[in-house]
């Protein structure tokens, strides 16, 4: 059941979705303290193993190294100069490709060449900066903040089903980075709703699910939605292996959100999350991992079947993302129009984006009034005087 008795206002501007000033200043309040899902373990199948990216607070590389993923920006000490522009690699050391230096696993200058024309130089005095790097499951996540609370704090109760549904064992079936020409929150609010599905997903989902089969639960840093899990023979099929590999798992399924923007789903077999990362006040780009149940004492058979069995089902799944990325550029353009009908409107099914919304208001010391409370002029910042009013 929804918890909402009524229908709800939309509580961000308009001018939220794309104002450069507001991006700015939810840069400093709301996503440089996140943690970050940017990976799986299986993405790093040797010691030495690489991968890079750029993130919201500027170029990472993330390096296993003594059985550890050990995070840095990967820009180095040296001239500034990314160490290097590879998506993905194997080294020994941390090599910059301009100049050659080199960096051990703790991000300590290992050899610089010519060292004595440096001189004179403190030993240890330039190294690179070190990034937080977790792991929960296979899950790799990230933080730029050193003062960030722990992940298993940060995830709340999300950290054991995270840890149980995306195992040591469990088998990265489809990854994808995949850029997306709106705003951040659109893409999360997309995540949040199923009110949308009748209409854009109707073909490929049906009709939204009757509210009696619906759950929403909330807490201070994120929500879930438990709703119904497939009924077809298909889907029974599915559950019955799934439940072979783990008594346990239950029948339902369960989208969930740990705020900002890491969103994770399971049902019978298959697992998957989205981590939704900024790039600018009209793009984001959409971290994706889908995965396969895997248990610790199930049988090579039962793992490979269930391995085949979430392969196929990942077409339904990628054939519902493709339709939402397809509809929320012309969002984006209709939220960027210089008029609107009214300030919009919110329905009991899409409550859990007011609980994003005031969140968001919330990180950035602003009242969760209707609309957004202080509108947002031109050159305005956080510390400034606010104007109020309609649009």
């Amino acid at each position: 059941m929804f918890l909402s008795e009524t229908h709800l206002p939309q509580l961000l501007r308009p001018e939220s979705y794309f104002d450069p000033d507001w991006y700015r200043d939810e840069e400093k309040h709301v996503l440089r303290s996140a943690w970050w899902a940017v990976a799986t373990l299986d993405e790093f199948p040797r010691d030495g193993d690489f991968i890079t990216f750029d993130h919201v607070d500027g170029p990472v590389i993330l390096w296993r190294k003594g059985g550890e993923i050990r995070a840095f920006r990967n820009v180095c000490a040296h001239r500034l100069a990314k160490l290097t522009g590879k998506a993905r690699g194997h080294c020994d050391c941390l090599t910059c490709d301009y100049h050659g230096w080199e960096y051990d696993e703790s991000g300590v200058t290992r050899r610089i060449p010519d060292a004595s024309s440096f001189r004179p130089l403190e030993k240890g005095r330039l190294g690179l900066a070190a990034v937080q790097a977790a792991v929960v499951g296979s899950v790799v996540f990230m933080s730029f903040d050193a003062s960030a609370p722990p992940i298993r704090e940060w995830l709340g109760n999300e950290w054991e089903r995270i840890n149980e549904r995306f195992g040591p064992r469990s088998r990265t079936l489809w990854r994808a980075d995949i850029d997306v020409p709106v705003n951040w929150k659109l893409l999360i609010e997309n995540n949040l709703e199923s009110y949308h599905v009748a209409s854009v997903h109707g073909k490929t989902l049906g009709a939204s699910p009757d509210e009696s089969m619906c759950e929403h639960e909330f807490s201070d840093g994120g929500s879930r939605f438990i709703g119904p899990g497939s009924n077809s023979t298909w889907g029974r099929v599915r559950l019955s292996l799934a439940r072979q590999i783990r008594e346990s798992i239950p029948a339902a399924y369960t989208h969930s959100i740990v705020y900002p923007a890491f969103t994770w789903l399971s049902v019978d077999l298959l697992s998957g999350f989205q981590s939704i990362v900024p790039t600018g006040p009209r793009s984001c780009r959409m971290v994706v991992r889908f995965a396969a149940f895997q248990g610790d004492t199930s049988t090579f058979l039962v793992d490979f079947m269930a391995r085949r069995c979430v392969a196929g089902e990942l077409t339904f799944w990628k054939r519902v993302i493709a339709e939402d990325l397809s509809l929320l550029p012309q969002v984006q353009a209709g939220i960027e129009s210089p008029r609107h009908p009214g300030a919009g409107l919110i329905s009991r099914r899409e409550e859990r984006l007011v609980h994003f919304q005031k969140w968001i208001l919330g990180r950035m010391g602003m009242p969760s009034e209707a609309h957004g409370g202080p509108k947002r002029t031109s050159g305005s910042h956080l510390d400034g005087p606010v104007e109020h009013g309609t649009r």
